[in-house]
């Protein structure tokens, strides 16, 4: 199906536009290339800095069905890695923790550092041996995932060619400049989840027009 054919009505003068068709909120096959095009595409928020508070704190993200780890460095510093170890594909955490030493894979027990550097690999090379010449773990560490944060607010550009996101949002950052200032959280309880779940996959385009409707007034 051509995404694009039943847009006209929309891709048209303010005066004459319509709403998007029924299918763009339900149709898995639209929303599929809206995860690409849009979602991953962009700049994506799906975290907060007060969800890892600590240093060695991680917390796993489903978004959208890729599963991310966000993890707070020793330096204080934020990054997001795909949540998957570059052995065997096992998941690395599977709920909120803090990292004491390293990642830890529970499958083969391939280790990690808080950076996503590989730093052991026990028995690779048969029992007890924990190297071979055909390894090169420079290599093999953690996939990073492009990462910005901004008003405590973590975002993700999945594939990696978006502009930067200063750049992209230079408007908004400047509108925001005046309440750029200590930020004071809530708790647990102030924090949300539309990517996840299974309903997630239709909630930000409903999420998005509501927000976009705030100032709507009846006609």
């Amino acid at each position: 199906m051509n995404v694009h054919a039943r847009l006209g009505s929309v891709l048209t003068t303010l005066d004459a536009a319509r709403g998007l068709p029924n299918e763009h909120y339900v149709d898995p096959g639209i929303f599929a290339e809206e995860k690409w095009s849009v979602l991953f595409a962009n700049w994506s928020g799906i975290g907060f800095g007060k969800d890892v508070p600590a240093a060695g704190d991680a917390k796993p993200v489903d978004f959208l069905g890729m599963p991310l780890l966000i993890v707070r460095d020793r330096d204080g510093s934020i990054r997001v890695f795909q949540n998957t170890c570059r052995h065997r594909g096992m998941t690395l955490v599977p709920e909120p923790t803090r990292v004491r030493g390293v990642i830890r894979c529970p499958y083969h027990s391939w280790c990690y550092g808080l950076n996503g550097e590989l730093r052991t690999t026990p028995n690779v090379g048969g029992p007890g041996q924990n190297t071979h010449p055909d390894l090169n773990t420079a290599d093999l560490g953690l996939i990073q995932i492009r990462s910005h944060v901004w008003r405590d607010v973590i975002f993700v550009n999945i594939d990696g060619h978006a502009p930067p996101f200063e750049e992209v949002h230079a408007d908004l950052i400047k509108r925001w400049s005046e309440f750029d200032q200590e930020l004071h959280h809530g708790g647990a309880a102030s924090s949300s989840s539309s990517m996840s779940g299974p309903t997630g996959s239709w909630r930000w385009r409903t999420i998005a027009k509501a927000i976009t409707c705030l100032w709507c007034t009846p006609a």
